[in-house]
């Protein structure tokens, strides 16, 4: 007995082109099945950490940086935070001044102030991501100092786990 006879077909059987196009689609449909009905979704719940933030904002108004006072709740997405402002430090805003023989000068200056805060709050960690309030915490990374009195836009300078 021929493996493929005078009329092409495989063990007298089947049609080789015939075969070749259902293995086709068995494999076709075995990759389908593996990719679709693979659903091992893993839902991952992050932990709240208790997280020290120290942030600054440099070169703003006094009213604003004025707004905010010691033990004032954080605020973002229009809610409440777990956070509560710890201290507040505002300063005269440092400016580089060049005088008249072309010298650059570190000077004050007394209408705009810089601020530091530092917020005590919890922070939802997963892994290497950290947020609180739907913001990602980070050194060096934008964060809104916000309470309900007021808002500045400033940079994370320090992050302590308490």
């Amino acid at each position: 007995m021929k493996v493929v006879n005078k009329k092409g077909k495989l063990f007298g059987f089947i049609n080789v082109i015939d075969l070749i196009i259902i293995l086709g689609i068995v494999i076709i449909g075995v990759f389908l099945a593996s990719r679709l009905g693979n659903n091992n979704t893993t839902v991952t719940t992050s932990a709240k950490q208790k997280l020290y933030i120290v942030a600054e904002a440099y070169k703003k108004s006094p009213e604003v940086v004025e707004g905010f006072i010691v033990d004032d709740k954080i605020v973002s997405q229009n809610k409440y935070q777990d956070g509560t402002i710890d201290y507040v430090t505002i300063t005269e805003a440092n400016e580089i001044v060049t005088m008249a023989d072309g010298e650059l000068v570190a000077a004050k200056n007394p209408l705009l102030k810089d601020i530091e805060v530092g917020i005590r709050c919890l922070a939802n960690v997963n892994g290497p991501y950290m947020d609180v309030g739907g913001q990602e915490i980070k050194v060096g990374l934008n964060y809104y100092i916000k309470t309900d009195k007021a808002e500045v836009h400033g940079t994370i300078k320090e992050i302590r786990f308490e």
